[in-house]
């Protein structure tokens, strides 16, 4: 077990390297929002990398030989969870994931439109990041998770409740897809107030644009006017 730790571990530090890029990406997308948008809907980033053990463990799960080209296979070694505010901003936030062209969209997968049959919902995307060490240049596979707030209270409870026991997943299965059902419920209300509120401030926007033009046009044509006089 010892040298199948080390055999990892030696090509750890090229995910260590990923995980800080993934971070700038996402730090410089969380800065775009505070300064050219007029609404930030990142509530919270939480990064993450799997220790040796922890890749070991998944490996013995999937009934995958502990190797290198194994290792190579998991797309979750370097993770982020990107935690917003309504279920719009989770498409906003993709976008703009999409648009960054340092790094490769892989997967995609919507488990808000496609929930699992938990009944866990959130938005994962698979991407992969460019990373040279020592002369050598790999593609290292990431995956960014992104919830709103609710998603993230019922998935956070719901792992810590069930990680241990089977038993209690079976159990209460029932009870955790009606929890699931109410979220849900309240994250759609929620949304719907926010695109209502944000269609009223893109018609009052609209309206300050046209009061500016007009404006503007009756300081045009009093110039005009002054002109025309003094010709």
């Amino acid at each position: 077990m010892n040298r199948q730790i080390e055999e990892i571990q030696k090509n750890i530090l090229f995910y260590e390297t990923a995980k800080k890029q993934l971070e700038t990406y996402i730090n410089t997308i969380n800065n775009e929002f505070e300064v050219l948008e007029d609404y930030n809907p990142i509530n919270h980033i939480k990064t993450r990398i799997k220790t040796a053990e922890s890749i070991i463990d998944k490996l013995k799960r999937k009934k995958l030989p502990i190797s290198k080209d194994s290792v190579e296979k998991l797309n979750d070694i370097v993770g982020a969870r990107i935690i917003v505010d309504f279920i719009e901003n989770i498409y906003e936030l993709r976008e703009k994931i999409k648009q960054n062209k340092n790094i490769i969209v892989i997967n995609e997968k919507d488990y808000i439109k496609n929930p699992k049959e938990s009944g866990y919902r959130g938005y994962h995307i698979i991407v992969s990041i460019p990373i040279s060490i020592g002369g050598i240049i790999k593609n290292i596979n990431c995956e960014i998770q992104i919830r709103t707030t609710a998603m993230d209270f019922w998935a956070t409870n719901e792992h810590k409740l069930n990680y241990k026991s089977r038993n209690h997943i079976k159990k209460y299965e029932s009870k955790w897809k009606e929890a699931a059902v109410k979220v849900w419920n309240l994250d759609t209300a929620m949304n719907e107030l926010y695109l209502e509120e944000k269609k009223n401030n893109k018609k009052k926007d609209n309206l300050e644009l046209s009061v500016l033009k007009l404006q503007s046009l009756d300081k045009l044509g009093k110039l005009k006017k002054l002109g025309e006089n003094y010709g």
